[in-house]
């Protein structure tokens, strides 16, 4: 008696669990024009999660918009530039990303007017469980309207056999 295989179907599923968005910051108080904000989640073990957020702004010579993830280490809900692993975002004509594991920086120019986006993924093999902050940053004298959506992804892969 000979076994039949009657379906096999592999299916990738894909579910974001945890999102935020963050829209045009407040003005800043002080006179170098930084304004920033931080948020907490949780990476979690488990492979398969990926973090992938995207940065929207209206370019200008002087404007900076970045993104910084890692470990808050001494608990005060600021990430400080000592306790973030990844930045990444636009300063003054470039899209930068710098990596403190990797100890390097790397920059590409883009437009320095109009609307400038790029969405950036850092790769489930990449992504350190113990991350748990995010801080997003505004510089520059330039109009804001700045956006930033950032989301944890996790990622499967399943096969079924009937």
């Amino acid at each position: 008696m000979m076994k039949t295989l009657d379906c096999l179907f592999a299916v990738l599923v894909t579910a974001c669990s945890f999102a935020v968005e963050v829209t045009a910051l407040p003005p800043s108080e002080y006179a170098d024009t930084e304004v920033s904000t931080n948020f907490a989640f949780a990476v979690g073990e488990g492979g398969g999660r990926r973090l992938v957020f995207s940065v929207e702004l209206p370019a200008s010579p002087s404007n900076n918009v970045e993104v910084a993830i890692g470990r808050d280490a001494d608990c005060n809900g600021r990430l400080s530039l000592d306790e973030s692993n990844v930045v990444v975002g636009y300063d003054c004509g470039e899209w930068f990303v710098r990596s403190a594991a990797k100890d390097s920086v790397t920059c590409e120019a883009v437009p320095s007017s109009g609307v400038f986006r790029r969405t950036y993924e850092i790769r489930s093999r990449n992504v350190d469980p113990s991350w748990n902050l995010v801080k997003v940053t505004r510089r520059g004298l330039g109009v804001s309207g700045e956006s930033v959506s950032f989301s944890l992804v996790e990622s499967g892969f399943g096969v079924m056999v009937k």
